[in-house]
């Protein structure tokens, strides 16, 4: 008696369910069974850092998986150790770019701002000569103006001064704290004149008398404050400019920075070059271990064993 066609399609859909997987019989099904290890392998995980690309990583598996294509899960493991260290070589080229650029870009930047603080601490100690029984104040935030902080500071007290003076007038105790906290003692000679020497200068003129005003031509007190306006607004101007120009320089720098420190532990660049080599002599006993393996599995005959761990 035939059975219904319901139970014969139940028996084929338990039969289905319970046969045990042997997986793929063919050479394209195994080659493409053996590229789950790109996706899952334990070494890939831990290698890439957060900004590396996965697109690339992946790229560099499926080419060794093309020219050295794995025969079992242990020469897949294998393969991956492989592309986790010709990947941290291929980062270890990065660094060991990233520490020359450190080592030779903004050399004229750098110099060229410690010219200038050498210059202002020589002016400092000749003031201290000429005049041991005084003690100079702090300088200021001006000769500090590399320190983002200290400049971003210096700008906001001029801004606070400009407005300062076009709504009350100069010559107030807080111009000459701004001014101070900017460019240090005014009794302190500098290099060059400075935007408080030329406030004094022009604050002195308002003091004169009439008859002396007229005799030596002095600009009128409203007209000394319109130039000293302008020259906080130069000062002002000037300041953003250097900030402006310093930015990317400083945004390169720290991408330098960056990739200089992917390198685990290498300060300099004998170090970096000394943790490449370890990790190419690290890849040839991999793929020497890789071949052995192969070999073992396919029964060919093994060549006489190498030490690759040289020093």
């Amino acid at each position: 008696m035939a059975l219904p066609l319901a139970i014969l399609v139940l028996g084929v859909h338990l039969m289905t369910k319970n046969r045990i997987a042997t997986g793929p019989r063919t050479e394209i099904g195994k080659m493409r069974s053996s590229q789950n290890a790109i996706k899952f392998g334990i070494f890939s995980r831990a290698t890439l850092l957060k900004d590396e690309s996965r697109t690339e990583y992946d790229s560099l598996c499926q080419g060794l998986w093309k020219s050295k294509p794995p025969g079992d899960e242990f020469e897949e493991i294998l393969l991956d150790k492989i592309a986790s260290n010709l990947w941290r070589q291929r980062r270890v080229l990065i660094a060991e770019h990233a520490e020359i650029r450190r080592n030779g870009e903004f050399v004229e930047f750098d110099q060229r701002q410690k010219q200038l603080e050498d210059a202002e601490e020589v002016s400092q100690k000749l003031y201290e000569q000429t005049d041991p029984t005084l003690v100079p104040e702090p300088v200021g935030l001006m000769w500090s103006i590399a320190n983002p902080e200290a400049l971003e500071r210096s700008i906001e007290i001029l801004v606070e001064l400009q407005q300062q003076i076009k709504a009350d007038g100069f010559g107030g105790e807080s111009d000459k704290w701004r001014l101070k906290s900017i460019y240090g003692d005014p009794s302190v000679a500098h290099l060059r004149p400075t935007l408080q020497d030329v406030y004094f200068t022009w604050f002195d003129s308002t003091k004169v008398t009439e008859e002396e005003r007229a005799q030596a031509g002095h600009p009128t007190p409203e007209q000394c404050k319109k130039i000293v306006l302008r020259e906080v607004g130069v000062e002002i101007r000037r300041l953003e400019q250097y900030r402006e120009k310093r930015e990317p320089i400083e945004s390169e720098r720290r991408k330098v920075e960056i990739l200089r420190q992917r390198v685990p532990d290498s300060p300099g660049l004998d170090r970096l070059l000394r943790y490449g080599n370890n990790l190419e002599r690290e890849f040839y006993r991999l793929l020497a271990q890789y071949e052995h393996a192969q070999q073992t599995r396919k029964r060919q005959p093994l060549p006489p064993r190498s030490d690759v761990n040289t020093s």
